[in-house]
């Protein structure tokens, strides 16, 4: 009978889900004695229901909306002041695009595609000041100097070859910074800069659990890494190779078209810009002397004195740098004088124009060569002077209107010039620079692909992968040494994954309490209560962090900071024979660089956490950024995050760079309180409405 009666309580039992409900009482303890007296007035004091009603529909407003939060709901941004920016349609990246030369718009059915004249110059309409421009020009102007120049004066004295390097250098820097203007960094940094960041640091903090002294913790983080390392970190060799296929693959992208058909230009580029300059660049950026001399400028907010001098003024990119400065003829090139008076030239060069969607330059071209011998003698009658300024109507309306289908893109003061009809002899001075200027870089890719086709070769083509010897001493660096010293051979076994069960990090709220969590090890209650405000303050402070570092940039972006950067630049990579500096300099930085952390971290908050837990975090973040390998790896990290930003074509034409976000993004194990902070987060939420 005793065994009935307790098989008939079991059923009973999980009929009634008594388990759930006890399961129920001990999460929420507090909630359940409330409901419970709720109950029990309103059994024993019925009359005063109206009352206890009042109660209840409360109750059932904080169930409602309790229900209707998920884990993912988020208030919206309550900063009016600071609204999200509107993304604006902007030309398609090039050298490769086409747009329509009526419309402008990349993707015209109605209008015949044009070529984009920046594609052969994407130094148009683009200037920045004048100091600026000659601190950039120094700096290529000193590429030149030691790694052309040496070997080049000893072949001839000819200017030809440097002149055509001078102008692909000024392509290459202008490409840069016109694919830099389309870039929304704040949202770079911020979306996927600072998540491999994350990652970073998660890895330091997992290496700092097995090693104490922070001498071994270098060692320690590239063994937790494993086989996510940075294929360049393999060694200083795999380094340079991996520097060498980067700058490979740029090249459709940083050079003019066709440019990269000639083998011995890319060769000599490629040697140049892997070697001598992205290589030593990327040592000086991962020294930690430079990263603590980096900190110090973040943190420090007061304005330099530079920054009180006026600006200069703005000049074409580039502009002087790149101008011609061989005198002699050079057989290599003819005039399109010379190109008209031989027909089978003219043939193959129509036939180019076509292909490239440019025979309106040509036309142009024509028409003003024609018009410039018309204006040139010496007697007009009126009459014809006349028909002169009918010709430069038509000229404007065939080649300057919006809508004409043979628009070309002039300076605005030519266009304004010819619209007005001014005085007529001043006119074609400026038609024939203009029509110098459109067609110049036609007549050189025409050239270009004109060339005969190379014989093949009877055995294959050598391609250089030893380092030269001036990239030799390059390699072999006290500092970095062999980098994480492994060879391709090594065992690729992945370490156990300990945030199996977590939360990805998404925006620099999650950040912030990443790295609360994880480095500085907050409080449960404080966590909770963070767990709690996401919901709330998530999305403002995300807009207003986008504000405040579109701030910063602006403030970097300044002239004399520009300057400053590319004087760090010309240093890091020119000048390896100035002094290198002290021990007891770097010493005394590094010092100042730890207690400039200390300070930079709030007191209150301090108080909260414990000064042992922000002493200790402090320490952990500031011994990762000491160890110059763990610097290389995030610096290359970041680096590929950035290319693929600015050439987002790498994504289609190659897997190089690809890498599993999932491995290289963080993401924080909340050890079995998750789905409690969950519904923690959504009764503070409702409790708060």
């Amino acid at each position: 009978t005793m065994g009935c009666i307790r098989v008939y309580l079991q059923k009973m039992r999980h009929r009634m889900k008594l388990d759930l409900l006890r399961e129920l009482g001990r999460q929420y303890p507090v909630f359940c004695f409330l409901l419970l007296v709720l109950l029990l007035s309103t059994v024993l004091l019925n009359r005063y229901l109206h009352i206890i009603m009042v109660f209840w529909s409360f109750l059932a407003g904080v169930v409602t909306f309790y229900c209707s939060l998920g884990p993912e709901t988020l208030l919206p941004n309550i900063l009016l002041s600071i609204k999200p920016k509107t993304k604006q349609d902007q030309q398609e990246l090039f050298p490769l695009g086409h747009s329509c030369a009526v419309c402008g718009k990349i993707k015209c059915k109605r209008h015949r595609p044009t070529l984009l004249l920046e594609n052969y110059q994407p130094w148009l309409d683009l200037k920045v000041p004048s100091k600026v421009d000659a601190s950039l020009s120094e700096v290529l102007e000193l590429v030149l100097e030691n790694f052309v120049y040496p070997w080049y004066r000893d072949i001839t004295d000819d200017e030809a070859f440097v002149d055509e390097l001078r102008v692909t250098l000024r392509f290459f820097a202008a490409v840069l910074v016109r694919r830099t203007q389309k870039v929304d960094i704040p949202d770079l940094i911020t979306a996927k800069l600072l998540k491999v960041s994350m990652k970073h640091i998660e890895i330091i903090t997992k290496a700092r659990q097995k090693v104490k002294n922070a001498e071994y913790l270098q060692q320690a983080a590239l063994e937790e890494y494993g086989p996510d390392l940075h294929v360049a970190l393999r060694s200083r060799r795999d380094e340079l190779l991996y520097l060498r296929k980067l700058t490979e693959m740029l090249f459709p992208y940083i050079l003019p078209p066709k440019a990269s058909d000639c083998r011995s230009l890319t060769l000599l580029i490629r040697e140049v810009l892997a070697g001598s300059v992205f290589l030593p660049a990327l040592d000086y950026l991962a020294d930690p002397d430079t990263v603590n001399h980096l900190l110090l400028i973040f943190i420090d907010n007061s304005p330099p004195e530079a920054a009180m001098e006026p600006s200069s003024t703005l000049v074409p990119f580039l502009h002087k740098y790149s101008d011609i400065r061989n005198k002699k003829p050079s057989v290599l090139k003819l005039e399109l004088k010379e190109i008209r008076e031989q027909q089978d030239l003219l043939f193959r060069f129509m036939n180019f124009l076509k292909q490239e969607g440019a025979v309106h330059v040509l036309q142009f071209c024509l028409t003003v060569e024609e018009f410039n011998d018309k204006i040139l003698c010496p007697e007009l009658s009126d009459s014809e002077m006349l028909m002169l300024h009918e010709e430069v109507k038509k000229i404007y309306e065939t080649y300057c209107l919006d809508e004409s289908i043979d628009k070309i893109r002039f300076d605005p003061f030519i266009v304004e010039e010819i619209k007005n009809r001014k005085i007529i002899k001043s006119v074609p001075s400026k038609l024939i620079k203009e029509k110098g200027q459109h067609l110049e870089p036609f007549l050189n890719s025409f050239f270009n692909s004109c060339e005969s086709p190379k014989p093949k070769p009877s055995r294959p083509e050598l391609t250089i992968l030893s380092p030269t010897s001036e990239n030799d001493k390059k390699l072999f660096n006290e500092l970095f040494k062999n980098n994480a010293n492994r060879s391709e051979s090594t065992e690729k076994k992945h370490n156990q994954n300990y945030f199996m069960e977590m939360i990805t990090v998404e925006g620099v709220y999650d950040y912030l309490m990443f790295v609360g969590r994880v480095v500085f090890r907050i409080p449960d209650w404080l966590h909770h209560l963070l767990m709690g405000g996401r919901i709330l303050l998530k999305n403002t402070l995300e807009a207003y962090t986008d504000h405040y570092l579109q701030h910063k940039l602006d403030k970097v972006f300044q002239e004399h900071r520009l300057i400053s950067l590319i004087t760090l630049l010309r240093d890091a990579v020119f000048c390896e024979n100035s002094e290198p500096r002290s021990l007891a300099n770097k010493q005394k930085r590094a010092k100042k660089t730890f207690e400039e952390m200390m300070k930079y971290i709030p007191e209150f908050l301090g108080k909260c956490i414990g000064e042992e837990a922000r002493y200790e975090g402090v320490r952990l973040l500031y011994d990762g950024l000491q160890q110059p390998v763990l610097n290389k790896q995030l610096t290359y990290v970041l680096l590929d995050l950035a290319l693929l930003e600015l050439f987002p074509e790498l994504n289609k034409v190659n897997r190089l760079f690809q890498f599993n976000f999932k491995r290289q993004t963080s993401a924080y194990l909340v050890r079995g309180v998750l789905e409690h902070e969950i519904r923690f987060t959504r009764l503070f939420c409702t409790l708060l409405t």
